[in-house]
């Protein structure tokens, strides 16, 4: 007796890879790699302003600062990124310094070579980061981005010596003006989408 398919056909629906037509129907959304950067930028700081955890935060910053630093070559511009484009690096330790950027957000992407490797992670990290990331995209992007401005904002009041070198600084001025202590992350939190956020912060060249 042929064996019959059709009775051992599993009741779950399998998820087929989205650029593979097999006659199931899908609704695909169009993403552009700036609107990609953006999204992930704006969770990864909501996730630090919420105290999340530190991870996916590092994460989903490192892959916004990765697209916005492609972006921001394809534009022109160059030493765009506090971090990997840092003038005070010699050429000659040029890689090392990038190895030891890249360091985390490779350990967290990749486990080819090394699946049973660990890290000792520094959860500072991440403020330097998003910090970098929310500068590039004041360059390169048109349009504003609420959470980009509160987290510039909030590192700002944090750190208040590089207030000066920041132009269009309302959540920092604001936070200021209110006395807004940089450890209440709700009240930057609540920050997010304000309309106080007219124009994006922006850095002068080479800062």
């Amino acid at each position: 007796m042929p064996h019959d398919r059709a009775s051992h056909a599993p009741t779950w629906q399998p998820v087929y890879p989205p650029r593979l037509n097999w006659g199931v129907r899908r609704e695909l959304t169009t993403v552009l790699k700036l609107e990609a950067a953006r999204r992930n930028l704006a969770e990864a700081v909501r996730l630090f302003l919420e105290s999340g955890d530190p991870v996916p935060i590092h994460t989903l910053a490192a892959a916004a600062q990765g697209i916005l630093r492609d972006i921001a070559r394809a534009q022109g511009l160059k030493h765009s990124s506090l971090l990997h484009d840092h003038p005070s690096v010699d050429a000659a330790d040029r890689a090392a310094w990038i190895k030891a950027l890249n360091a985390s957000r490779n350990f967290f992407k990749h486990a080819d070579k090394d699946p049973n490797d660990s890290l000792d992670f520094d959860a500072k990290e991440n403020e330097l980061l998003l910090l970098d990331a929310c500068l590039i995209h004041s360059e390169v992007a048109d349009e504003p981005l609420s959470e980009a401005n509160v987290y510039i904002g909030w590192y700002s009041v944090t750190h208040p010596s590089i207030r000066p070198l920041l132009r269009n600084n309302q959540i920092g001025d604001h936070a200021v003006r209110r006395n807004l202590s940089p450890t209440d992350l709700d009240a930057f939190r609540d920050l997010c989408g304000a309309k106080i956020l007219i124009e994006p912060v922006k850095s002068p060249r080479g800062v």
